[in-house]
């Protein structure tokens, strides 16, 4: 008996070695496999439009009212809890690059604002081959690049059991590291010729958990296509506690392979991408959402809809059965709905974005710089064959400065295959100080040189730009221009006298003729509705400004010549990290009488279009009068970006950083021989914040650290 047992132990345990054994072979060789047809491009899904359909139920378990104040979140009711929501999308898919998509309808219990009902969007557009698998960034765990971030193991049971696609293997996975760019875990099935027939992912985005599973195409066509998402997310933030469920259903109506020169090595695109027309606008919602409807309402939803009003839903809130009856509280929250809320009208061929008036998003904060704000809006309107009219006005205050800056930007696009366009820019710029105060400056000593505790005269600057753009061969855009300056003294004027005795006038104007050459070899493009679209280039920008002042044209004072040199670079060390290099200088040559230092590519920008303007390629620390304190700089900046640099590694439990910097800033130039900055920063769902610590002529100058609020940006 003894003997028996002692075998079958022994068999007992032959057998789970050889089925460990095979699990951890079948997972390499399946991980294999599919990494293999992903380099060989085996899973090109060529190009494609389709209809994608929304149905989402939000429950709030609880709610907050004041959050009804921040912008860019739904407006929800104190006297409801459930909502209905049905959203109706065209969309356009090309190999692997996340879709490009057009809202045509859509239908809702909501009375106020839209912001958190289209969050569910980003779910229901998976890149499910490509490295970055949602919008949001979440690396892919199919993608043998993001390997050494996930732990992989085949689902035995799945495999010898279930099988509801033929041949076909079951991988689980989970996460080495916790980290708001990485699923925290999940699974997907793959068939004999490893493509995915299934996939569940499980993760965090910002203040919601979720879990989706995606279904494939069963036809030969739509394999590599999503053909359905269920969504299960739950939402917790300052006491909202939502609960949302949504299932999205895609119907596609054209699918094309890539051709057979598809040309993956080439600069011209167009061969792989086809024009796709504006779908224009839906005129009845209700009409259109009976004939596009791909799940069917329910008994109970559509008693819900008539409950709510939303079939018979009116185009002003103010309108709707369940609006508030008195006209001065009804007229005090629409007032404040409108002030926090973004607001975009679109018409055939052209639309109009505003950001809010008040936003959180919209501030900054630096040690240097004090408190800073902005607001933005963007008009475009197409005129036929490729051409468009652009204005983008753009105005922020410095609370330290009391200063306010604005700028607004006409480009009238007439040449759009060579990109050839008419721009007109007017605004207020930087302050800055004469070439009269320069020469102090010049002959102090760097020791005693301080900005804070010395008498200049500063002048506001007006300025217009007039320019003609165009790109003469494929990445080498030139630049032809006339820059115009009206500087008007701050104050009363300090009585300074330079070696001429020529004093200090209250007014200068300053004409420029003003030409820019970039060249960006190997740049990718295609051609889409008669209008060549640059897509990008590996290789390094360049750019050479020029500008020459002319005395007496226009009342013009001051002759000079300016030159500068901008090099940029950004490097894919691979799908998750990147390099960011910058390298320049410039300077002010055959001057005569007063002009002023004000350098087009060194200088800071109150008014930054971007986040990546704030923090990448930029000194945090200086001071803005240093920028013109010199005829001569040169420059250099290197940035390093990755989710999995520092804090991930050593505080693996800390998952809300979205990437991580560190920065390496150094400028020289008179009285700077060197000025460095070292920084690092973060970047989490709420708020981007850079530490930095500078160094002046080999030696400390001081610590600093910029803050910007991300929770509500778009």
């Amino acid at each position: 008996m003894t003997v028996l047992r002692r075998i079958w132990v022994l068999m007992l345990l032959w057998v789970l070695c050889e089925a460990s054994a095979a699990t951890v072979v079948d997972t390499d060789s399946v991980m294999r496999c599919l990494n293999e047809s992903l380099e060989n491009k085996k899973f090109a899904i060529g190009e494609c439009l389709g209809k994608l359909y929304v149905k989402q139920h939000t429950r709030l378990t609880k709610w907050n009212l004041g959050l009804n104040l921040i912008p860019g979140m739904t407006r929800f009711d104190s006297d409801e809890s459930r909502y209905l929501t049905e959203l109706f999308y065209d969309v356009h898919f090309l190999d692997y690059a996340l879709p490009t998509i057009r809202r045509r309808a859509w239908l809702t219990t909501h009375r106020h604002g839209n912001g958190e009902m289209e969050r569910v969007l980003a779910f229901m557009l998976p890149a499910v081959y490509d490295e970055k698998m949602l919008p949001g960034g979440y690396l892919s765990p199919l993608h043998g690049v993001n390997g050494g971030y996930y732990n992989y193991a085949t689902d035995t049971l799945y495999s010898d059991t279930l099988k509801e696609h033929a041949s076909s293997v079951k991988i689980c996975f989970t996460q080495r590291f916790d980290n708001i760019k990485l699923f925290s875990k999940g699974w997907f099935v793959v068939d004999d010729s490893c493509r995915v027939r299934e996939m569940c992912v499980e993760g965090w985005d910002e203040q919601c958990s979720f879990k989706v599973l995606y279904s494939m195409g069963s036809g030969a066509d739509d394999a590599l296509l999503v053909n359905s998402v269920t969504l299960r997310m739950k939402y917790k933030f300052a006491g909202n506690d939502l609960d949302v469920s949504a299932h999205g259903v895609y119907d596609y109506e054209i699918i094309n392979p890539l051709p057979d020169n598809h040309p993956y090595d080439k600069y011209n695109l167009t061969a792989a991408i086809s024009s796709v027309p504006d779908p224009g606008t839906v005129a009845d919602r209700e009409d259109y959402a009976a004939k596009h409807r791909r799940l069917p309402l329910t008994l109970s939803e559509f008693a819900f809809y008539m409950k709510k009003g939303a079939v018979q839903r009116k185009s002003s809130p103010a309108e709707d059965n369940n609006s508030y009856d008195d006209s001065n509280e009804n007229l005090l929250w629409t007032l404040g709905d409108q002030m926090i809320s973004s607001h975009s009208l679109d018409w055939q061929g052209g639309n109009i974005k505003l950001s809010p008036i008040i936003d959180p998003s919209h501030l900054s904060y630096s040690s240097s710089r004090g408190l800073s704000y902005k607001m933005t809006a963007n008009i475009r309107s197409k005129i036929g064959d490729g051409r468009e009219l652009s204005v983008l006005p753009v105005a922020g205050y410095n609370f330290k400065q009391k200063a306010l800056y604005w700028d607004v930007t006409g480009r009238y696009l007439y040449d759009p295959m060579n990109l050839g366009s008419f721009s007109v820019n007017i605004g207020s710029g930087n302050r800055t100080y004469s070439s009269v105060e320069l020469k102090r400056i010049e002959q102090m000593a760097a020791d005693s040189l301080d900005f804070d505790n010395m008498s200049l005269n500063y002048f506001k600057n007006m300025y217009a730009y007039l320019s003609l753009q165009r790109e003469v061969s494929n990445g080498l855009e030139v630049l032809l221009g006339i820059n115009f300056h009206r500087r008007k003294l701050i104050g009363a004027p300090h009585e300074v006298l330079n070696e001429n005795k020529i004093r200090v006038k209250k007014i200068y104007s300053q004409f420029a003729p003003h030409l820019r050459i970039s060249w960006q070899p190997g740049m990718y493009y295609y051609i889409k509705g008669g209008r060549k679209i640059n897509i990008g280039s590996h290789l390094p920008r360049i750019s050479l400004d020029v500008e020459q002042g002319i005395k007496g044209l226009f009342g013009s004072n001051g002759i000079y010549t300016s030159s500068e040199i901008d090099i940029q670079y950004k490097l894919k060390v691979n799908r998750s990290d990147a390099l960011y290099l910058r390298a320049g200088g410039g300077g002010f040559f055959y001057t005569k009488d007063v002009y002023f230092v004000d350098y087009a590519f060194l200088k800071h920008n109150y008014l930054p279009i971007d986040r990546s303007d704030e923090l990448g390629g930029t000194f945090q620390l200086l001071a803005s009068e240093w920028y013109n304190s010199a005829n001569k700089y040169l420059r250099a900046h290197a940035t390093y970006e990755s989710p999995f640099l520092v804090m991930q590694r050593v505080f693996p439990y800390i998952n809300f950083i979205k990437s991580e910097r560190i920065y390496l800033n150094a400028l020289v130039m008179s009285h700077l021989t060197p000025y460095t900055e070292i920084g690092y920063g973060i970047s989490t769902p709420y708020v981007d914040v850079g530490l930095f610590i500078s160094g002046k002529n080999h030696q400390f100058h001081q610590f600093g650290y910029k803050i910007s609020v991300s929770l509500f940006e778009d």
